[in-house]
């Protein structure tokens, strides 16, 4: 298991064992834990791992099911998907103007692994995937969130 992995599981195990309130109270408890960790790493963490200040003001796990994603997907696509198209080792999506970043936050929230990262603009959102054969099957799974008859020629 990597650094960071080890580090998310052991934030995890601290915020569900004790009521931590603050960022430096958690940096506190990593730090009695061996852990090192700068404010800026710290913060990317909390997002990555969906937490959230709930009632009493401390830390716990907040998550979209992946299926509330995949609802999210298809209701994004439904209205506002203009283009869809694998292109070598990338996905292009093109959507109506301003909507670009939605995908990708929605897309980067499913954590689909054929999926290495998500560039967007205003209206284009570019799939990165590892090689040309994962862009194919992202471009597949992607179509099934497509409105029916997407690509049909009407």
């Amino acid at each position: 298991m990597n650094k960071k992995k080890m580090r998310h599981k052991l934030i995890l195990s601290l915020i569900s064992e004790k009521k931590i309130n603050t960022q430096q109270e958690l940096q506190s408890e990593l730090l009695k834990n061996g852990v090192v960790i700068t404010q800026a790493t710290l913060s990317r963490d909390i997002k990555e791992l969906h937490l959230i200040k709930a009632s009493g003001n401390q830390y716990e796990v907040h998550k979209i099911s992946p299926s509330r994603w995949e609802e999210r997907l298809r209701f994004y696509m439904e209205d506002a998907l203009i283009m869809l198209k694998p292109v070598q080792n990338q996905v292009i999506l093109k959507t109506l103007p301003g909507l670009a970043q939605s995908f990708g936050s929605i897309l980067d929230s499913m954590q689909l692994p054929e999926i290495t990262a998500t560039v967007c603009g205003d209206d284009t959102c570019l799939i990165i995937c590892n090689d040309n054969e994962t862009a194919i099957n992202c471009f597949n799974q992607l179509c099934n969130y497509t409105p029916p008859f997407f690509f049909s020629d009407k």
